[in-house]
């Protein structure tokens, strides 16, 4: 439900301001591979990633605004043990991991203009993470939130004064609390871009 609501107000806050100058709308997809302790549960890349940004540019140069993403790792780890409670179960583990991050982000591009934007982007918030061990009928699952921030190296090829495509690479990392470890992976993005900078 908390996910509609989020995804809501985004959708009202672009629709408001996405036709005024200034804005730029990011979609991208973002493929993963997990690092740290992500990768020590679960070590495969994936494919299961995508991100939305929006941003308000305050010149051609610079702009702040908001990131929600998700991205899912999983993988089958044979030859394990779950046990729960006075029960201990043998075999295959089926582990996922769910991240979203929902984060307060500021970019910078290095030139005023031109076909290619190459640019720096920071960003700090929330990661709503999801690590689950399932073996048969047993599941064990942990559900937690925790900081977490991400930079951002990157271009944006405009293809019009509207349209671009953007290629970047985000570095995300969480700090540990009680309930779980620290999380950190490093998505691969390719995205459709919406552009009116301020002229």
């Amino acid at each position: 439900m908390k996910y509609r609501i989020l995804f809501t107000l985004v959708f009202c806050v672009v629709s408001a301001g996405a036709w005024a100058q200034g804005m730029m709308i990011k979609i991208n997809y973002s493929p993963s591979m997990p690092l740290g302790n992500t990768a020590d549960f679960t070590s495969n890349f994936s494919g299961r990633g995508a991100n939305f940004e929006f941003l308000k540019m305050s010149n051609n140069r610079f702009g702040f605004g908001v990131e929600a993403g998700t991205v899912n790792f999983y993988e089958e780890v044979p030859d394990q043990l779950l046990e729960s409670g006075t029960v201990t179960v043998h075999g295959n583990q089926f582990r996922y991991m769910k991240m979203t991050p929902l984060m307060a982000s500021a970019i910078f591009f290095f030139t005023e203009s031109g076909p290619v934007r190459p640019f720096a982007s920071i960003a700090a918030g929330l990661s709503i993470n999801t690590r689950t061990r399932n073996m048969g009928i047993f599941v064990e699952k942990v559900a937690n939130n925790q900081i977490g921030f991400r930079p951002e190296l990157g271009a944006v090829f405009e293809l019009s004064d509207y349209v671009g495509i953007k290629v970047s690479g985000k570095y995300y990392q969480t700090f540990e609390n009680s309930a779980m470890p620290s999380q950190s992976w490093l998505g691969f993005n390719v995205g459709f871009v919406m552009l009116n900078f301020n002229n």
